[in-house]
């Protein structure tokens, strides 16, 4: 999204006092691993430092962990600053993220909390390791919106450790599945760790769907925890392997897991 030079300088006037020298965040956000999937906001800082702390006081108790401050969406790489450093007074928790490991989530004062969680949870379902949502003005004006934002990033900042190593694979293989039903409007993905593995499934559509997932036999039947609703699942057994049948509602975003040691 391009930005006229106004609002490129006052986040430039903003950057002055940061310094890009980490790949990694090793910042006040301590609880989380080095390589922690990061949440935050773009933000346009306000002149007056008062109200720029509280913005990012209110983002920090939101469960946001960074800001992208200002630049040009199609650019190579985004900065993106802790929240915690920023408001330590520390210019070192800048790092740049390339382009395609950054999931922006377009905010305008018109769009639905279903919009926002269905663009926010597919990208996290593609593998990005930060999710930014754009911006933190138009948050401000659509509290639906917002709450949205924050339960993603509640989410994600609830487990850390579940989160961080967890890298998309490939429906294939011992991971193949199918998806009948849907209409063609609902996608889903494998994220895999050591530890855990998790599955997220998003119904594109604005209307309900009725779908059957059928994966391989190695995939487990049992145990299976919903993250959203915190529920447990179970999937049941069947001749080619394990059955899950889900109504979606619209926009709707299901993400399951299970611990590879509760095999």
């Amino acid at each position: 999204m391009v930005r006229s030079g106004r609002r490129y300088g006052s986040a430039a006037l903003f950057a002055l006092g940061l310094a890009a020298c980490s790949a990694a965040f090793t910042s006040g956000a301590a609880a989380q691993p080095a390589d922690a999937i990061h949440v935050g906001v773009r933000y346009e800082p306000h002149s007056d430092p008062a109200r720029r702390r509280t913005d990012l006081e209110n983002m920090r108790r939101l469960r946001f962990t960074v800001v992208a401050l200002g630049g040009d969406s199609a650019a190579p790489t985004r900065d993106l600053t802790a929240i915690d450093r920023l408001l330590a007074g520390d210019a070192k928790g800048t790092a740049a993220v390339p382009a395609a490991e950054l999931g922006l989530v377009p905010v305008s004062a018109g769009v639905t909390p279903e919009h926002v969680r269905e663009g926010a949870w597919t990208h996290l379902a593609y593998g990005k390791r930060a999710v930014i949502f754009d911006d933190w003005q138009a948050l401000q004006q659509n509290e639906g919106a917002l709450a949205e934002a924050a339960a993603f990033a509640e989410s994600l900042a609830r487990n850390p450790a579940l989160y961080a190593p967890l890298r998309r694979v490939e429906a294939a293989g011992t991971r193949a599945f199918t998806i009948e039903g849907g209409q063609n409007t609902v996608e889903a993905h494998w994220l895999e760790s050591d530890d855990a593995l998790m599955l997220i499934a998003v119904n594109h559509a604005a209307e309900p769907r009725e779908v059957t997932l059928t994966f391989n036999l190695a995939v487990p039947e049992a145990i299976w925890q919903n993250m959203l609703t915190g529920g447990a699942v179970n999937f049941v057994a069947g001749p080619n392997g394990p059955i899950y049948q889900r109504r979606f509602a619209a926009r709707d975003v299901l993400v399951l897991m299970i611990r590879k040691r509760l095999k």
